[in-house]
């Protein structure tokens, strides 16, 4: 897993493998793979149309998507991106016939629990905004950034894009439900599977949105993911940095009977920082924080715990996720005193000021 400053992504290693096949990842639970299908027999002895797409990729995930995608031509490479893909649907990627092809993908952030990512292990040209990078140019002197993409068969004409649930033709159906979900709708079970909730839902959504039930697959998408984005402001913990230095944030909250401790994120003065982006309504939300000091040579200052009764749990010095709370020095992190959050609702927002901190050090934790 990878923690960015302002947004949690779960980068997730890619295989191919044949759909057939059960493949199942599992980063602490189980996420997500990429399945590259190859042609059917059937396919295989159909001649191919010059109109036809040279290559397509479908979204079989409950996740809606956006993928970057690249080709090489003499070992130059051009990326271009990003083209959405919402569950179910599939888009033709350009490029000429029989190059080398890449592809990246990521789910929406309107998602809740961070960014889902289909990577690789080729570092090609990509950037957060639409984009096409130019192959006689490196991606610096275009001022973009690089995303680990996956590489693709040039033979295949069909890429898709899958979780370990294997959704396949369910894949608008678990997609609906999953923003249906993010949308603070109720829904026990993201299976693919519409029953009398979702159904019940998804109805009482397009009521609320004044949608009419004839609405296109893309258009009752494209409302649920506004939706869901919506709500993502109103979820999990947001920390805000209103003073005039640096803030670095750990966060500590119940998972699965567990407490779980993780950092770090940077919080620049005047911006905000989501550690957590799910529901953290009875989680016992805790958070703690460092604020950079006043100059190179002066430490750290430490966020005030406002309970007389601390909540200590385990820190590291790089970032980090664990599950211990006691004999922390022995395994390698120090202790810490957390600051505990209202937990009677599904987010909170925490405007840190410089009086929030106190001018004690932590041994320097903020790396």
């Amino acid at each position: 897993m990878v923690w960015s400053s302002n947004y949690l992504r779960i980068t997730v290693p890619v295989h191919l493998y044949i759909k057939a096949c059960a493949l199942r990842l599992t980063l602490g639970v189980c996420l997500a793979a990429v399945a590259s299908m190859p042609l059917s027999a059937q396919d295989a002895d159909m001649p191919v149309s010059p109109d036809s797409p040279a290559w397509q990729v479908c979204n079989e995930t409950s996740y809606v998507l956006r993928a970057a995608s690249a080709y090489a031509v003499d070992t130059k490479i051009t990326a271009q991106g990003w083209v959405k893909l919402y569950p179910g649907a599939c888009s033709a990627m350009d490029g000429p016939r029989g190059a080398a092809r890449y592809l990246f993908a990521e789910s929406s952030e309107a998602h809740q629990g961070g960014i889902r990512e289909w990577a690789g292990k080729s570092p090609i040209c990509a950037s957060n905004t639409e984009f096409k990078s130019d192959p006689e140019q490196s991606c610096d002197v275009q001022n973009l950034e690089t995303r680990s993409y996956f590489a693709i068969d040039p033979s295949e004409s069909r890429t898709s894009l899958v979780e370990p649930e294997d959704f396949g033709a369910r894949a608008e159906a678990a997609g609906t439900q999953r923003l249906l979900s993010d949308s603070g709708f109720k829904i026990a079970r993201i299976d693919g599977r519409p029953g009398r909730q979702t159904n019940r839902a998804l109805a009482k959504f397009l009521r609320e949105a004044k949608m009419d039930g004839a609405a296109s697959t893309a258009e009752k998408f494209a409302a649920l993911e506004a939706a869901a984005f919506k709500r993502q402001a109103q979820v999990g913990i947001t920390v805000c940095n209103e003073g005039s230095r640096e803030i670095w944030a750990a966060v500590a909250y119940l998972d699965s009977g567990d407490f779980e401790t993780r950092g770090w994120w940077a919080v620049n003065p005047g911006q905000c920082a989501r550690p957590h982006t799910v529901s953290i309504k009875d989680t016992e939300p805790h958070i703690f924080a460092l604020m950079k000091g006043d100059n190179e040579n002066a430490p750290d200052k430490v966020l005030r715990a406002e309970s007389a009764s601390l909540s200590r749990f385990c820190i590291a010095e790089s970032r980090f996720s664990t599950t211990l709370r006691e004999n922390c020095l022995d395994r390698g992190y120090r202790s810490a005193s957390f600051r505990s959050l209202p937990a009677d609702k599904d987010g909170v927002q925490i405007k840190l000021t410089d009086a929030d901190f106190a001018a004690k050090s932590s041994g320097g934790l903020r790396r």
